[in-house]
């Protein structure tokens, strides 16, 4: 295909998008762009307090999906999201795959806010977890996105047991998993019955 006939997957722009949220939030907080952002400054940016959740502030659990405390973690983040996301645009169209995905993230998000009330909530491990389960019960088995997938899991669920003080898989991340894993048996489901 010739280049100008390509598209660019909107996994990839979601993924530059919260790149470019880490750089804009950096700069207005005049830190270097390799620095630790500080939860609390990052609630005026759309993080949320669980605690100071209120339904007028619903636009916090999209938002807060682009806004991350680490630099590694926001890059790893972004680059999960655009390659096991490139996958389920392969497998579904990036359509399904961007609704899925920011679905259960917000889903995730809002599991989180009631579960964990005095924790501050960003990031968008929910949401490439979301795509993990999509792609783990859709994708071609072996594929790079499949791989990246289970890649995806291991690294979230060992950072939750073994790094994260609570010793637990978050709420976020498996409510995330789940509505992956679930939203893709449905649609192998739905895909089924169409052909049939």
């Amino acid at each position: 295909m010739p280049l100008s006939k390509q598209k660019v997957p909107v996994s990839w722009i979601w993924a530059i998008g919260v790149i470019l949220a880490w750089v804009v939030v950096a700069t207005s907080l005049g830190q270097p762009l390799w620095a630790q952002q500080s939860s609390q400054d990052l609630v005026a940016f759309g993080a949320i307090k669980g605690e100071n959740f209120s339904f007028p502030q619903t636009w916090r659990l999209l938002a807060s999906q682009w806004l991350h405390v680490k630099f590694p973690h926001m890059l790893f983040n972004a680059l999960m999201i655009a390659s096991v996301g490139q996958a389920a645009e392969a497998r579904f169209g990036w359509r399904t795959a961007l609704a899925v995905g920011l679905i259960g993230g917000t889903l995730a998000q809002l599991v989180t806010v009631y579960s964990l009330p005095d924790a501050f909530i960003s990031g968008a491990s929910q949401a490439y977890l979301v795509l993990c389960g999509l792609v783990l019960v859709t994708g071609a088995i072996r594929s790079f996105g499949w791989w990246m997938a289970i890649a995806g899991v291991l690294v979230g669920v060992g950072l939750d047991l073994f790094v994260s003080s609570d010793g637990a898989i978050k709420p976020g991340h498996l409510t995330g998993l789940a509505f992956g894993l679930v939203s893709g048996i449905a649609l192998r489901i739905s895909q089924r019955a169409v052909q049939v």
